[in-house]
């Protein structure tokens, strides 16, 4: 869970400002507290959700959905987004997949005591606080989108713009996909200026995804920082990778 770093990368893509509508495409995947979709869908229906929006009727609904699902785009791992970098297959990959996995099982067992779930998710929960560790640093170096993203997670007409053709093309209900989208931003930090900040909004996510969990924010807070250690001497190195990849994805998609 990286807001920060996931509108951070749509603004470096982005010929000018990104519209809101593409800060919020740009998150959208990960708005899944109290949605009907699954992580499946809103990570790997980039392509097809840009094939509907192609066919809509011109006007300035069809341009805010276009926006939009181009942050979707940036975000998702299928076509190649963000998260397949973090979350799939970064360099020779192995059994750990993408980034975040690779480097968080050197805390996976801490991060599952930390979190207070059983060992079998320490390892995503780990994946977790390494991406994190990206946020106050990219949150510092680009206050504007920052700031972008937080209206946009904030803008209540734009999604129920936005929920009515997703509402058409997922098959689902418009009011719950709005529903979650207004969710999100009570339940990520969209202003992460302290580890105490992310830690307590992930203690919260914990205690929402798996009821009965005792998460320690002073120990997830210091886990955090950890990660961040953890990225110091590579990841620059990551970032970079994943600004070419999803640059060449939005390319060969003609956006």
């Amino acid at each position: 869970m990286f807001p920060i770093a996931h509108g951070w990368l749509l603004a470096r893509l982005t010929d000018g400002s990104p519209s809101p509508a593409a800060f919020l495409g740009c998150v959208w995947p990960d708005m899944l507290f109290g949605s009907p979709l699954t992580h499946q869908q809103s990570h790997t229906s980039g392509e097809t959700l840009l094939d509907f929006t192609r066919e809509q009727p011109d006007g300035a609904g069809r341009d805010a959905l276009l926006d939009f699902t181009r942050g979707v785009i940036t975000h998702g791992s299928a076509p190649h987004g963000f998260d397949w970098y973090s979350d799939e297959s970064y360099g020779d990959g192995g059994a750990a997949k993408g980034y975040a996995f690779q480097r968080g099982a050197a805390i996976a067992t801490r991060a599952a005591v930390a979190c207070g779930v059983v060992e079998e998710f320490g390892l995503w929960k780990a994946h977790n606080l390494i991406e994190m560790a990206f946020e106050r640093r990219l949150y510092q170096a680009d206050p504007a989108a920052a700031a972008t993203l937080r209206a946009a997670c904030d803008d209540t007409d734009l999604m129920a713009q936005i929920a009515g053709p997703l509402a058409q093309f997922f098959h689902q209900d418009a009011a719950a996909l709005a529903a979650a989208m207004l969710r999100y931003r009570e339940v990520v930090s969209l202003a992460p200026d302290s580890l105490d900040a992310l830690a307590t909004i992930y203690a919260a996510q914990t205690r929402i995804r798996h009821p009965g969990a005792t998460p320690d924010a002073d120990a997830i807070a210091s886990l955090i920082g950890e990660a961040e250690d953890i990225v110091a001497s590579d990841g620059e190195t990551y970032l970079a990778i994943c600004r070419a990849g999803v640059r060449d994805t939005l390319a060969a998609l003609g956006l």
